[in-house]
């Protein structure tokens, strides 16, 4: 994937060139490669986490160095929104599957849509790059016994412990934050039982594809050291 985009911006500043000199045979000649290239990074549908992230670089910087010509903008966020209904788009089950049984390459990526996440049973915040929860859906909120404005607003170091969070979670939202997914589990006591916590976290953007910050789901998950003594 990498090579491919590094061809491709290599042949697009050819194509510049060639244009500037009237040479019209390589012009077409170029513009031919550049578009099986093109077809090609982004036709790549089983991509892994990392060649996703260089997907959605390499259609936004397409986007920004065409952005003053008018054919190209629309051509260029045609790409953009193919990428966007593959990896994001609200047509894809929970399960991860997509509608026609295929399974979906995994994405790390999410747009911030607050009724949606408003629906979900799972327990979900948003964390801005100050490490302050900017959303809370109402299952967490619920969770923890507190209003929505109770919990917006403040530090995620709150909720899950200084310790937690020096020892670990701040790295790994500040990974998020750069792009990546990461995932944190830990055991507590609570009430004379152990529980198990995972947060699951991934980059969220806006609908004009800003980093608004990390999008975290909780879970409590059975603690598989318990054993049943007879």
């Amino acid at each position: 994937m990498k090579r491919k985009i590094e061809l491709f911006w290599q042949n697009y500043a050819e194509l510049k060139s060639a244009v500037i000199r009237n040479e019209a045979p390589k012009v077409a000649a170029l513009d031919k490669e550049l578009e099986t290239l093109l077809d090609s990074i982004i036709g790549r549908k089983n991509a892994s986490s990392s060649e996703i992230l260089e997907q959605f670089r390499f259609a936004i910087d397409l986007l920004n160095e065409e952005a003053e010509d008018i054919g190209c903008v629309q051509r260029n966020a045609d790409v953009l929104r193919k990428l966007v209904d593959r990896y994001i788009g609200a047509g894809l089950p929970r399960d991860g599957s997509t509608p026609d049984g295929e399974d979906a390459p995994w994405s790390p990526y999410i747009i911030l849509d607050e009724d949606r996440l408003e629906d979900l049973d799972d327990r979900v915040v948003v964390v801005s790059p100050g490490y302050r929860i900017n959303y809370t859906n109402s299952a967490n909120a619920a969770s923890l016994h507190s209003d929505r404005s109770e919990i917006i607003g403040k530090h995620i170091a709150e909720f899950v412990g200084i310790h937690h969070f020096q020892q670990a979670f701040r790295e790994k939202l500040d990974a998020c934050f750069k792009g990546e997914a990461e995932k944190y589990t830990y055991a507590e006591d609570a009430l004379g039982h152990t529980v198990v916590k995972s947060f699951e976290m991934s980059p969220c953007y806006s609908p004009s594809y800003k980093l608004v910050g990390a999008i975290v789901v909780v879970k409590e998950l059975e603690d598989r050291r318990t054993r049943v003594v007879a």
